[in-house]
């Protein structure tokens, strides 16, 4: 551990960050290294891949990338969420694969699920991406804002639309139109023999699904426009911030969030897990309701003075190669005495963990201390406090979508903004669309700066859109020797400075460098005067 002196006008802060991504396979044109989430679980639900049992009992925010299955038990029920709103769905004794979760070249999404057993839902709205569904013969193509279900829990199996329409390919030459509230019966043992019904049945889980698309949807009804810069505004992840917190526009920082109705000594890493998954290692899987976007992007703060915790997002769902979502999110500043959970470095038996008590390591501080808002439950009242001389109150909500859900209109929409679209050369570009690339592999926050406005997405050249403060600018921080998790060193760029004087306009031009500390010494700062969390 290593004090320095709080007093002096320099920002102190401690660096911690993920180890390098595995390396990872890629096709032509395409990358595997996309993760989407599991956002809601009831009851028993395991998550596995080809070679068993990853996780036997599966838990909100954990990952799931290319390869791995989910079955739910007689009691479980699962909601996985993808990138631009749409989810899948399982109810008990049921089972999905995700067969295909790769982003091409330009950025786009291709998701393709194959639903193994029981009944289970999809609504698509294919923002950015493409899905499909395929079980025996058959293969689903979908339209955008489609709703299905499928089930397929004896032969033959049915699949009923409830808006939108969907492709089916069959054995006859030009397929099967099946549109909203038809149902096709369809043969797996013989492609050709299907039959469509201009109905559809009630069936088990339709009530479940309703009350899932209602919670999305209070979750999602009102915003705020701090994402309208990032690379990914159309994330439900956002939603949850907007939600569960606030957002403060912070002098040489950016926008900032913090979760609402928590007070001195809350620990934004009291409660969670440390996952293991073979392409990534140690994933950090957050407790929190809210716990997707802030732990895997981004960047965490201590203020000694003010807020204390509070997230800052950067290179958050952009990107061709993966960049967009890392094991674990940054860390800049910490409380006096306080020590980051340790991300273990390798499992103790081998290249991977035979144990199950060593695939999913728990990190339980402060269990129960600290209560989140419930969904439908009045929001706690947000926090104003002092920074730099100024008080800062949180940004209120300003857009409210004419539908929400799932299936809800797009935030870009909703909100009144046009941003030009994203386009993607196979690299993260630097600020302005110049800079050093990203090479498949690399760490993740490289190059990277603190505010809306990042070098990990191009700038909009557009004004920014109604009830949106661009973020500050800010300059350059002087370095310090930091600790990271899993003991790596390497190029970073620093957190803004506090101290007061002329900001610059722009990322600094290169990042400084961080040698990295003994894992096993934690990751402790000197916070001159932060309050000590154990």
């Amino acid at each position: 551990m290593r004090h320095l002196d709080g007093s002096k006008s320099r920002f102190i802060f401690h660096l911690l960050l993920a180890s390098v991504l595995a390396p990872v396979t890629f096709a032509q044109g395409t990358n595997n290294v996309r993760a989407v989430r599991i956002s809601h679980v009831e009851g028993t639900v395991q998550l596995l891949d080809d070679k068993g049992v990853v996780f036997d009992q599966a838990h909100v925010n954990m990952p799931v990338t290319q390869g791995m299955h989910i079955k739910t038990g007689d009691d479980g029920r699962v909601e996985i969420q993808f990138e631009d709103g749409s989810v899948a769905r399982a109810t008990p004794n049921s089972a999905i694969n995700f067969t295909q979760l790769q982003r091409a070249s330009d950025g786009n999404t291709i998701t393709r699920l194959q639903p193994v057993t029981g009944l289970t839902y999809y609504e698509f709205n294919n923002r950015g991406g493409t899905y499909g569904v395929q079980f025996g013969p058959y293969k689903v193509a979908t339209t955008k804002d489609t709703i299905f279900r499928v089930n397929i829990s004896q032969n033959p199996v049915k699949l009923a639309v409830m808006r939108g329409s969907v492709h089916v390919e069959t054995g006859d030459e030009n397929g099967v139109e099946v549109a909203k509230n038809q149902t096709v019966t369809l043969d797996t043992t013989d492609a050709s023999r299907h039959e469509v019904a201009q109905s559809v049945a009630p069936d088990t889980g339709d009530l479940w699904n309703a009350d899932r698309d209602k919670t999305v949807g209070q979750i999602g009804a009102r915003a705020t426009m701090a994402r309208s810069l990032t690379g990914s505004p159309n994330d439900p992840a956002w939603n949850d911030l907007d939600y569960y917190g606030n957002w403060y526009s912070m002098p040489g920082y950016g926008m900032g969030w913090m979760p609402a109705g928590v007070g001195a000594g809350w620990d934004p890493f009291a409660s969670g897990y440390w996952g293991y998954y073979p392409s990534y290692g140690y994933t950090w899987i957050s407790n929190n309701p809210w716990g997707w976007m802030p732990y895997h992007c981004g960047a965490w703060n201590y203020f000694n003075s003010g807020p204390g915790w509070m997230w800052f997002p950067g290179n958050c769902g952009y990107g061709a190669y993966g960049n967009g979502w890392y094991p674990t999110a940054a860390v800049w500043n910490v409380p006096r005495k306080y020590t980051c959970p340790k991300r273990p470095g390798s499992p103790v038996r081998g290249p991977e963990p035979r144990l199950p008590n060593e695939r999913l390591i728990p990190v339980n501080r402060d269990p129960g201390k600290f209560q989140y808002r419930t969904v439908g439950g009045e929001k706690p009242v947000a926090t104003h406090f002092k920074f730099e001389g100024k008080t800062l109150q949180p940004i209120e909500t300003s857009v409210q979508p004419r539908t929400t859900g799932p299936l809800g209109e797009s935030f870009r929409i909703a909100s009144g903004s046009a941003m030009p679209p994203i386009t993607h050369s196979g690299a993260m570009p630097a600020q302005g669309g110049h800079g050093p690339s990203l090479s498949p592999g690399a760490l993740p926050m490289a190059n990277q700066p603190r505010s809306t406005l990042t070098s990990g997405m191009p700038r909009s050249t557009l004004a920014a859109p109604p009830h949106f403060s661009a973020p500050p600018s800010y300059h350059t921080a002087p370095s310090s020797s930091g600790a990271m998790m899993g003991g790596s060193s390497a190029h970073y760029s620093s957190a803004p400075s506090m101290s007061s004087g002329a900001r610059s306009s722009s990322a600094p031009s290169s990042a400084p460098s961080f040698s990295g500390a003994s894992a096993s010494s934690g990751a402790a700062a000197s916070g001159g005067g932060g309050a000590h969390v154990h």
